[in-house]
Order: structure tokens, then sequence, then C-alpha cells
């Protein structure tokens, strides 16, 4: 936890905000499973009622389940009461109640070890005792999200259960105490674990989220133009639209673009490649100040900015800021005022604008005829947003928070949904409103304008793809792989279950692009990526973690003789010649293999380990499959 807000301090992020948005995610938790932990409850309390129904007295015994009954209910009630009322302002207080609530629980259950029975034989004890426990390994899994509803209930049951342990005959007393002692300390191990996990993931989403907003808007609003070149021969992948204003072409048009054209010739270009390799290769962000020409073969100073995507694969592209710095105030100005003009002009061609009632149905639609003729307007009038049909990929929580919004009549900004075209494509659609009153102040609905932001939204997620996988094999990268060793580690651990890691690299790799060139050697890597994609089942992940490593997650392995066989099957496909025109390339491999839980249980552990195995079978000739040992062998 500490490192993640470390993390997000450092992105400019406050930590603070982050925290609370994680304690409300907590306590959501706690409401989400709150009416099931209540069925659970009422369902074992008549189920305990049951088989005491000979042996305990009648009426305490329904005092008990009535009890229970109640608190069971209260779960309900809570979760219904936080969905409608809650202030994140306040989790604080909605904690401290649903605890108070799971101590009472926890307390009515503890008492039933003090439940007079007609026959107290101590088996009879020793079942209820295993029946606490139960309820207490049950709960817990419930209240995870909560250290103090989780302490309330443990506490309150374990309390009545110790009292009355200590009234047993002392050798007897002294077993079931240290049983509970032992069982009691597992338990509270277990929840803590579970419980940071638990905090970590919801931490780091809040977080994404937030960097990921910041780095949107950073974006969108920059005023300075910025590019994305892959090498090879160089070429524009994607840029803002100021990059394009900045040289004079049209915004489609730059996709795929030279970036020499921009120079007043091409040895300024060749010039700036190899000044700035080395700073680029080291990491660093490279700085110079140069003239450059724009489409109309008009000349400007500019500052311009580069780094690489990735120091480990340059490949990966490089990223590029241009800064218009002639005449610099008065180019600011005018650009201002262009740009108010353009968006008012984008207004008036582009964005649709829209009408609803008091009951927030849709009443009139109006705007450009081919965005118009996508919709399917006899499906959106006479209906609210959350009733059309053909509207999806908005959250629950999402359309609650909006609803809310609306009926206090606020003003609202870039709500955005996906809608199902008359043409069966997908539109994004950005949706911003501002109620209307009549001249006696009556709200009467209201009206507001939705643009087509379908282009954005696709290039964020095709830039969140590049983001988790490899450009060349369109594997999942470094960091896409450690999320997948994080809930394979998680589900293994509750599923009690083994998972297997192998660490694989090439032989003879440096061999073929030193010989052949780096084109060949690209060659070669996706061949062996397909071959494993084609070699591992579809719930597996491969991965390739840089160069000539790639990495496979084999999930659910019986031993590590699974993990061997698939691994000797790899080696086999792997060292299949790859053709290359009139050439045949052939490749072996190294793999090292981790197994979980044996010999790791965190993502890095299970690395290095693989990693380890594998340079002992690389440093006896290669091609082999090693694993793991903590001992070296004689």
């Amino acid at each position: 936890m500490r490192q993640l807000r470390q993390h997000a301090a450092g992105n400019g992020l406050a930590p603070a905000a982050v925290g609370a948005r994680t304690r409300a995610d907590s306590l959501r938790q706690l409401a989400r499973l709150a009416p099931p932990a209540g069925l659970a409850t009422i369902a074992g309390a008549l189920l305990v009622a049951l088989w005491l129904h000979d042996a305990a007295p009648p009426a305490l015994l329904a005092l008990w389940v009535a009890v229970l009954c109640l608190l069971g209910g209260g779960r309900f009630a809570f979760a219904a009461a936080l969905r409608r009322r809650f202030d994140s302002r306040s989790p604080a207080r909605w904690e401290a109640h649903y605890a108070v609530l799971t101590g009472a629980s926890g307390l009515c259950w503890g008492l039933l070890a003090w439940m007079p029975l007609v026959d107290p034989a101590q088996d009879k004890l020793f079942i209820v005792v295993v029946i606490l426990f139960c309820i207490l390994l049950v709960s817990g899994s419930t209240l995870v999200a909560s250290t103090l509803a989780f302490g309330a209930f443990a506490a309150a049951l374990g309390l009545p259960l110790l009292a009355r342990t200590l009234l047993l005959e002392a050798r007897l007393a002294a077993l079931f105490g240290l049983g509970l002692a032992l069982m009691g300390g597992l338990m509270v191990a277990a929840m803590r674990s579970h419980r940071r996990t638990l905090l970590a993931a919801m931490h780091g989403r809040n977080e994404i989220e937030a960097l990921l907003l910041q780095q949107k808007v950073i974006f969108e609003s920059a005023g300075e133009g910025i590019v994305f070149l892959k090498p090879g021969p160089e070429y524009v992948v994607s840029c803002n639209r100021r990059f394009a204003e900045l040289f004079g072409y049209p915004h489609a048009a730059m996709a795929g673009m030279e970036p020499w054209r921009w120079h007043p010739d091409r040895e300024q270009w060749k010039a700036l490649v190899r000044a700035s390799a080395s700073t680029i290769i080291a990491g660093r962000p490279y700085h110079q100040v140069l003239r450059l020409r724009r489409a109309d073969g008009t000349l400007f100073w500019s500052e311009v900015t580069g780094m690489a995507v990735s120091t480990d694969n340059l490949r990966a592209g490089t990223v590029w800021v241009v800064s218009d710095i002639t005449e610099k105030r008065a180019a600011e100005a005018a650009l201002r005022v262009s740009e108010a003009r353009f968006r008012d002009l984008v207004k008036l061609s582009s964005d649709l604008y829209w009408e609803q009632d008091a009951n927030f149905r849709f009443t009139h639609i109006d705007g450009p005829e081919l965005l118009l003729a996508r919709l399917p307007i006899a499906g959106i009038v006479g209906r609210r947003t959350w009733e059309i049909e053909a509207v999806s990929r908005v959250a629950d929580e999402a359309w609650q928070e909006h609803i809310a919004l609306l009926e206090r009549h606020e003003a609202f900004r870039d709500f955005t949904c996906c809608l199902r075209g008359n043409d069966g494509g997908k539109l994004w659609l950005s949706v911003s409103g501002n109620p209307r009153f009549d001249d006696a102040g009556r709200f009467i609905g209201y009206h507001g304008v939705t643009s087509d932001v379908t282009l954005r939204v696709e290039a964020e997620e095709r830039y969140r793809h590049l983001a988790y996988h490899d450009t060349l094999t369109r594997l999942p990268n470094r960091r896409l792989l450690t999320d997948r060793l994080d809930q394979a580690i998680r589900g293994a651990t509750r599923r009690q279950t083994r998972f297997a890691l192998l660490l694989l690299d090439l032989d003879g790799f440096k061999q073929i692009n030193d010989r052949y060139g780096h084109a060949a050697g690209d060659k070669v890597l996706e061949a062996v990526a397909a071959r494993l994609r084609e070699t591992v089942r579809d719930a597996d992940t491969v991965a390739r973690i840089g160069g000539d490593e790639f990495v496979v997650l084999l999930h659910e392995v019986g031993d590590i003789g699974d993990a061997t066989r698939v691994a000797d099957k790899i080696l086999g496909r792997v060292g299949e010649p790859v053709a290359d025109g009139d050439e045949r390339h052939a490749v072996g491999a190294s793999i090292g293999i981790s197994l979980f839980p044996e010999h790791g249980n965190t993502p890095d552990a299970l690395l290095q380990r693989a990693d380890h195995a594998m340079y002992r079978g690389k440093s006896r000739g290669g091609r082999t499959t090693r694993i793991f040992e903590a001992a070296p062998l004689d």
C-alpha cells in the first residue's frame, strides 16, 4: 500500500483522494456481500435449529433463531441503505454501523456454545465448535473488506466460545483451547492476507483510472503538436490535431507520412536522427531548436523534444513534441481565436441537439443528416436514456449517479455511452446537458448536445492495447504478464491449485540477427510467437518480455511433469526451421521452469527462479529444459 501511495504521489495524483475512493470501494464490496451473508446467516440458523430441535429448549432455541434471522435481515437493510444514501465523506460511520451488526451476529453465534442441551455430551459440543468455526470461515470471507467488521464478528463469536471451553474438564479444555488458538491464528492471517490483496487491487484500479484520465486530458488539451513515429522506415502512427495544424496538413492525411517532409531537406532530418540517437537510447528526452517546413513550403522556428516509447525495444517507436516559437505570443493569441471559431463551427456542423421532457424522455433530436441516419431514432424518442435498448457499455453505478444528478436537476458534461447504430456498428457518444425551467421556475426537462467520439475512444483503446502488448508479436508484454501472474496467484491460492511458469530464451537467435539482419530476426520472433500460441491451451498465457525471451504461463497443472511435457513440445516446435524466402533459419530454446507455490508466491520470485533455471540449462549447452532447484546440482 505504501508503494501504491508513493506511485500516486509521483504521478501528480492525490493519494488522499485515491485512498478515499478505495475506502468507498471497500464499503461497496461489503454492501455487495451483505445480502448473501444475511441469507447464509438465516439459512445457517434454521439448519442448526433443525439439528438441535430435540436437544435444546424449544423456547430458547426459537429466540436464538429469531434474533439471528433479524440480524440476517439487517444485512439486507444495510446494503439497501448504503446504495440509497451512501456519502463518500463519511465511510467510517457506515463501517462502524456494519461492525455493530456483524458483532451482534458473531455474539449470537458464539452463544450457541452455551445453549443448554438435554444430553450435554462432549461430541455435541465438539460439533458445535466445528459449526462455529465454519460460520467464522464463511463469514470472514464476506467481511474481508473491513478489518473492523471482521474483528467485531470474530471477537464476539470467539469470546463466548472461549469462556465455554474454560468450563470443560482441564485436559479437554486445554485441547479445545489449543485448537481455538491455532484455528483463530490461521483465520486472522488468511483474512489479513486477503484484505491486503483486495485493497491493493482496489487502490491500483483507482490509481490507474485517475492516471489514464490525467494522461487523456494532457494529450487532448496540449498546446504543442504531438506525434508518434515508428522506425524502419520512419512513418507517422498517430498525432494530435494540433500537430497537423502546425504543419498545415489535414489530420486524416498524417497517418503513414514520412517525417522528412517537415524539414527543409532530408539532410536535416538525418542529422536530427544522428544527434538524438544516443540520448534517446539512454532513456532521456532529446531537445533541439531548428527550422521546420509547413505544407505550403514556409519555414518556422520550432522546439522539438523526442523520447523513446521503450528503451528496451526501440522498434516500439518514439514520441515527439513540436512547439512553434515564432512570434509566440501573437501566434498563441491568434490560435485561441481560431480554435474558438473552429469549436463553434464544429458544434453547428457535427453535434446533435436534443430535448427531453420533465420525465427525462427524449422529445426532439436534430443534427447532421449523416449522423442522424445512423441513429435508431424510433427507439430513442419517447424513451429515457437508460431505457434505450441500443445503449450499452455503461456500468450500473454510472447509471445510478447519472439518474441521481438528473433528479437533482443539475447540469452534466461528457456522459459517455456506446450505442448500436442502424448499420449494426458501434457509435461512442459524449452527451452534455443543461436543465430547463419555465418562467415560474418549474423544471420542464433538459436540452443539450451529443458528440460522436467514436474515433477518439477507438484510438484510446488502441493506445491501451499498445501499452500492454508487444508491437512485433502482439503478445502480452511484461506489464500485462505481471497482471496475469497476480491474477493466477490469487486464483491458485483460492482454489488450492498449482500453475507453472516457463521462461524461454532462444538459442542461436543472435547469429541470425547478425548474419541476416533484424528483418530476418523479426520473422523468427513472429514465427516462434505463433508456434507458442499453437502449442499451449487458449486459457494459458504466452508473453514476450524483451529481446528473444518469452514466457508461458500454464494454469492449473497437476505436477511438474505436466509442465515438462509442455516444455518438450515447445522445444520440438521451436526447433523447426523458419522459412524466410530462400533461407531457412534454425533456432533452439533453453527453458527454465518454476512452479507455484513451491518455487515462489510473487510474480518477481517466480520469474527470477524460472530465469535462474533457464540460465543453468543455457550454460550447459542450451536446447534443454531445467526445473528450478534451490541447491546447485553436483
